[in-house]
């Protein structure tokens, strides 16, 4: 019995660790969804035939395609955007996408630590590109 209950204790010690660790959001799988996120809101505004914006709260730290579903930011990650001036408002920014695949064009971070990654958005193609910098 003391055989078995040191292997579990063992398992635990080794299971419990992995599991947290793959629990936790990077800076990585943010920069991926925000990608993602903006590809997707171009993808409607050629599909759809009308302009789609692709949101950034800093306030409420979360960004979402406008009237989709919201993605909130988990602690110690931070996103900033620079983007048209015409797109900001408050603490929100945006990205706005046409119906030819064109957009307003920007920048969007996503900073943890000393990590920062960012995606641009070619204002003439709508063509949504990720650059990482330590």
């Amino acid at each position: 019995m003391l055989v078995v209950l040191t292997i579990l204790a063992l398992v635990m010690a080794v299971v419990v660790p992995a599991i947290n660790r793959g629990m936790t959001v990077t800076a990585n799988d943010i920069a991926r969804d925000v990608q993602i996120g903006l590809r997707k809101a171009r993808s409607d505004a050629v599909t759809q035939q009308k302009s789609q914006a692709f949101e950034v709260d800093m306030q409420k730290r979360q960004f979402q395609i406008r009237g989709r579903k919201t993605t909130q930011l988990p602690d110690g990650i931070e996103l900033t955007a620079k983007v048209a001036q015409s797109e900001v408002m408050d603490e929100k920014a945006a990205v706005r996408f046409y119906p030819d695949g064109s957009s307003t064009g920007g920048r969007i971070s996503v900073h943890q630590d000393d990590e920062q990654i960012l995606i641009n958005v070619d204002w003439l193609t709508g063509r949504v590109s990720l650059v990482q910098e330590l």
